[in-house]
């Protein structure tokens, strides 16, 4: 017997995560996982993703050859298009008439190495087709940010790294 699509895709527990789920659950992977492999030139890096998107990264002059973002700018990068992603599935199933989203994301560093981010400042600049509800919107840009993106949740609480070698 061949189950329906939907009971076959449907996992078991739910994952508490989609800003637009109704009655079926948003299907995202307990681990995820990229690589980062050297290219030989300088310090850049081709980062692949388990997903089968890549990228590359970068450091200025005289480490690297300014040919791509550096690491602390994909990490801002990476929360500023998380919580823009969920700002606008929110926003759109609150039927609110955003018309343009960009997010801005500013980093203060330490001084001191290895220069830790002591703070992080988001900022949504909206362009809107029509009336908004503030609450709604304020409520929405929350959620965002504090319920739905996992990369603020880690930055902001906190997260255990380990590292490890592996020769080959």
């Amino acid at each position: 017997r061949v189950m329906p699509w939907r009971a076959r895709c449907r996992p078991k527990a739910p994952s508490g995560y989609s800003p637009l789920r109704n009655d079926t659950e948003y299907m995202v992977a307990s681990m995820t996982k990229v690589t980062a492999r050297w290219t030989g030139s300088k310090v850049l890096f081709d980062i692949d993703s388990g997903s089968g998107h890549s990228t590359q990264i970068d450091e200025a002059p005289v480490f690297g050859d300014d040919a791509a973002m550096r690491p602390t700018e994909m990490l801002l990068g990476a929360l500023g298009g998380c919580t823009g992603v969920n700002a606008v599935l929110l926003l759109k199933k609150f039927k609110q008439p955003l018309e343009a989203l960009e997010v801005e994301v500013a980093g203060e560093r330490e001084d001191e190495w290895p220069k830790a981010f002591k703070s992080i400042e988001i900022t949504f600049h909206c362009t809107w087709s029509g009336d908004v509800d503030r609450k709604v919107v304020e409520q929405a840009l929350d959620w965002a940010c504090n319920r739905y993106c996992p990369i603020h949740a880690t930055l902001s609480r906190g997260v255990e790294i380990k590292h490890r070698r592996k020769d080959r």
